[in-house]
């Protein structure tokens, strides 16, 4: 299995703090069932702004003692993009999902809509492909609760819309219209971050939106907690 997003890298930002703690992480992950683990520290200016160059060496380094260990886990060099004003100075040298075209992105609660958009088209723009991170705990992406009449229930099949209400679904339907991909998290169909995230994260699985998965692990506690609690990818 394949980890899109992961906070594996020690002393980056907000996961692990020193390497044994990075290697407890990655023999839980390979028990698990994982063998390729994107490495994904946040990028976020004034808080975790470590450069590319530190991160291809951290990446190095951990897989390096994880070869010295025999941890059969392979790790892939990314970054957590933050849509900020600060994002497209950052992605003037970008650091790709690995040798993809991905950036993941997250798009902070607080971000209007249009903003989104336009930081999304612009990515695409110069040849990258947005992939976001975890739709389900942004506001933006909370599906409605409310029961459908029977009305909307046929006008939705007819033209064969998300089934959400109309402002809620503008902002994913244009991602979608884009080519943009959309990264789940685990821990949020186990209610992690929530009862509204959950809803969410189980009605954007039923209508194929997700295609990516990732624990979004920040520590050893995290995976166990996130495995022992039935937050594992299908597959």
């Amino acid at each position: 299995m394949i980890d899109y997003h992961c906070h594996i890298l020690p002393n980056i930002d907000d996961g692990p703090e020193t390497m044994e703690e990075s290697i407890e992480m990655a023999v839980a992950l390979q028990k698990n069932g994982y063998d390729t683990v994107y490495c994904t520290p946040h990028l976020i200016k004034g808080s975790y702004d470590a450069d590319n160059k530190s991160v291809m060496a951290s990446v190095n380094n951990l897989q390096k003692k994880l070869k010295e260990k025999n941890i059969q886990l392979k790790l892939i060099p990314g970054r957590e993009y933050y849509m900020d004003e600060f994002l497209f100075d950052y992605l003037n040298n970008p650091m790709t999902l690995g040798e993809t075209n991905y950036i993941l992105v997250e798009i902070p609660n607080h971000i209007p809509r249009k903003y989104a958009k336009d930081a999304c088209f612009r990515i695409k723009q110069k040849g990258f492909i947005p992939m976001i991170a975890h739709p389900e705990r942004n506001k933006l992406f909370y599906i409605s609760q409310r029961k459908k009449s029977l009305l909307e229930s046929l006008l939705s099949l007819i033209f064969k819309d998300d089934g959400l209400k109309s402002k809620e679904t503008t902002l994913l339907s244009y991602l979608k219209s884009i080519g943009c991909v959309f990264q789940a998290n685990l821990g949020s169909f186990i209610g992690w971050y929530g009862e509204r995230a959950q809803n969410t994260a189980d009605s954007l699985k039923e209508r194929n939106v997700y295609t990516h998965f990732g624990t979004d692990a920040h520590s050893l506690n995290a995976v166990n907690l996130l495995m022992n609690n039935g937050g594992r990818q299908e597959g």
